[in-house]
C-alpha cells in the first residue's frame, strides 16, 4: 500500500460512517504497518482509531499485531469471523497474491453479509512482487468491482503512487546503488528467482507511477 492509497482509503472509510467493527484481511504485522510502511498506520489506521472505528487485523499466521489468524477459505474460519459481526471488510493488495480469487471474494461477501461493505484494492499497474506469489492480476477498477458476484459497486476508481525514481529518492537511495544491487541479485537469479525478478521488474516503472484500482461494494 502506498501513501496516496492509504489516504484515499481513509477518506472512503470515514465517509461511510457506521463501519465499526472493520476487518482488515491480509493485514500483515504491526512492524510492517508501523515501521516498514509507517504511512499505513499513520495515514489509515491511526485516524480510524481516533474516529472510534474498531479494527481487527487478520492474516494467515499469528504474529505481533495480528488479532485473528486463519484462512478464510476454511469454513470454520469463515463461521467464526461471520459471528463477530463485521460491518466492513478491507481487502487491500491481497487478490493478486491468491490462486483461488473467486473463493476469496465469495468468502468476503459471506463474512460481512448482506448490507455490509467491502473496500478492496489491487494494483492495476505495478511491478511483479511475490508474497509469496504474484499471479499478475492487474484489474481495472471496473474489473475489480465485477470480481464480487453478490455485491453492488458503489465506487470504482484508480489512484497513482510514486514512480520507482521517486520512491528511491524518498527512501534516500541512489540510482547507482540500486543498479548495483540489481546486478548482484541477477547473479543469484537461479537461487532466489522471485526476489531477483521483482528487483529487475521495478525498473520498468522508473519513470511511470504505480497505480492501484480501488472498489467499494455493498453486499446484496
Amino acid at each position: 500500500m502506498f501513501q496516496s492509497e492509504a489516504i484515499r482509503l481513509r477518506r472512503i472509510l470515514l465517509d461511510l460512517r457506521g463501519i465499526s467493527s472493520l476487518l482488515n484481511l491480509g493485514s500483515s504485522t504491526r512492524h510492517f504497518r508501523e515501521v516498514i510502511k509507517p504511512h499505513v498506520d499513520g495515514e489509515l489506521f491511526a485516524p480510524l482509531r481516533e474516529a472510534g472505528v474498531k479494527v481487527v487485523h487478520a492474516d494467515l499466521k499469528k504474529d505481533e499485531g495480528v488479532d485473528f489468524a486463519g484462512d478464510i477459505i476454511d469454513p470454520e474460519v469463515r463461521r467464526r469471523l461471520k459471528g463477530m459481526g463485521f460491518k466492513c471488510i478491507l481487502l487491500s493488495n491481497v487478490l493478486e497474491h491468491v490462486r483461488d480469487r473467486k473463493e476469496v471474494t465469495a468468502a468476503c461477501e459471506e463474512i460481512v453479509g448482506p448490507g455490509g461493505f467491502i473496500l478492496t484494492t489491487v494494483p492495476s499497474s505495478c511491478p511483479y512482487h511475490a508474497d509469496p506469489i504474484d499471479t499478475y492480476y492487474r484489474p481495472s477498477p471496473a474489473e475489480l468491482a465485477s470480481a464480487f458476484a453478490k455485491s453492488e459497486p458503489l465506487l470504482a476508481e484508480e489512484v497513482a503512487g510514486l514512480t520507482y525514481a521517486e520512491d528511491l529518492k524518498a527512501r534516500g537511495l541512489t540510482v547507482a546503488g540500486e543498479l548495483m544491487r540489481t546486478v548482484l541479485w541477477s547473479l543469484i537469479f537461479f537461487v532466489r528467482p522471485r526476489s531477483a525478478a521483482a528487483r529487475l521488474h521495478r525498473w520498468f516503472w522508473y519513470s511511470k507511477p504505480r497505480r492501484v484500482a480501488i472498489a467499494l461494494l455493498a453486499v446484496r
